[in-house]
Order: C-alpha cells, then sequence, then structure tokens
C-alpha cells in the first residue's frame, strides 16, 4: 500500500474543516492540530488559507467537469441531459464534504470561491449549453435559458444533504397521521431529471 504522503493528509483534512466550518471560520491551526503538524508544515506545502481551499476545491469542480464531459459523448440530447444530471448528482454523493461545501458557496454567493474554481464550474455549464442546443438543433427541446437549468440542478442536488436536519425537525412535529418518508437521493435525481427534460419538450 502506497504511503500517503503528508500534503495529502493535509488536503483530506482541510476539506473536512472547510466542509464543516466554512471558509471564514476554519483555522489553520485546528487543521495542523488534527494533522499532527505544525503550522508552518501547512504553509510549506500552501501559501496560506485560501491556496489551500483553492487546492481543496478546484480539484473537486475539475474532477466533477471531467466527469460529465466523459459520460456525455455519446447518446440523444435526451439521454445526454439525463446523464448530465446523473453524474451531477452521484458526483456529489460520493464527494459529501464537496457538497457542504459547495452549498456553501451558492448559499454566499460565492462569497469565497476562487477564480480558477469558477472556470472549472464553467466548464459544467459550457457542456450543458452545448447539449441544450443540441436538442433544439433536433428540435426536441424548447429554448430555455441554461442558467435556469443550472440553477434547478445544482439548488435542488447540493441543497439534499444541507437540509436533512431541517427536513428531520419538521417530520417529527408533523401531526399529519401520514408521515412524509425521507426522500432518496437517487429519487430526487431520477424526479428531477424527469421534470427537466419534460418541462423541455417541444
Amino acid at each position: 500500500m502506497a504511503k500517503v504522503s503528508k500534503k495529502e493528509i493535509i488536503l483530506s483534512t482541510a476539506i473536512k474543516h472547510f466542509s464543516n466550518f466554512g471558509y471564514d471560520s476554519t483555522s489553520l491551526e485546528n487543521i495542523a492540530q488534527e494533522c499532527n503538524i505544525t503550522k508552518p508544515a501547512i504553509y510549506y506545502h500552501f501559501k496560506d488559507k485560501a491556496a489551500l481551499y483553492q487546492a481543496v476545491i478546484c480539484s473537486q469542480f475539475s474532477r466533477l467537469a471531467d466527469a460529465i464531459e466523459k459520460e456525455t459523448e455519446l447518446g440523444s440530447a435526451e439521454e445526454k441531459l439525463n446523464i448530465y444530471i446523473v453524474t451531477f448528482g452521484e458526483f456529489l454523493i460520493s464527494h459529501p464534504t464537496f457538497n457542504a461545501i459547495f452549498a456553501r458557496e451558492i448559499a454566499s454567493g460565492g462569497h469565497s470561491l476562487p477564480t480558477k474554481c469558477s472556470q472549472m464550474l464553467s466548464r459544467t455549464l459550457s457542456r450543458l449549453i452545448d447539449i441544450l442546443d443540441e436538442g433544439k438543433e433536433q428540435k426536441r427541446f424548447e429554448d430555455e435559458n441554461p442558467f435556469m437549468i443550472q440553477m434547478m440542478i445544482v439548488s435542488t442536488l447540493t441543497s439534499y444533504n444541507t437540509t436533512k436536519p431541517l427536513r428531520q425537525k419538521i417530520a417529527s412535529v408533523l401531526t399529519n397521521k401520514t408521515k412524509l418518508p425521507e426522500p432518496n437521493f437517487q429519487n430526487i435525481i431520477e424526479s428531477l431529471s424527469k421534470k427537466i427534460i419534460k418541462g423541455l419538450k417541444c
């Protein structure tokens, strides 16, 4: 088994802290303490907290864009759009800490989002634009603002994990005889995809 480098340990610890506390409330001292290293050891690999944050989340945005571009190469416009949404959702399922960070950035209007990460995120939007344009050319999709579709996808999927405590509180005090079942993320992805594609069809 390959030995995990100190830099990798810092990154894996940092993403947990940024996920739990947000950028402003994350402390390099606490990250160093959990990694059992000194704060200067972090500075050896990363210039400052901003550089560490960029390294943490830009790599995730890049992997997301790579996955979407790869998985949406083949198929009809409807199939590509479904795969786009499914790939986006499954990435968030498998990267819950990134999901939480992404949700924080959305809620803050991208307060701490580095420019480099915005460029990575624009790759996913560019792919969505291509798919929607393809659907319009094939007379399968109505004209729609890609930002609107992207917001529907991103806000629905990122809010799933972040709203879980609120859902549980509301469900616990429901007076209805039938309690609301906890939604399954896979079902949410499938339902979202069907509704968006249905709404776009000519």
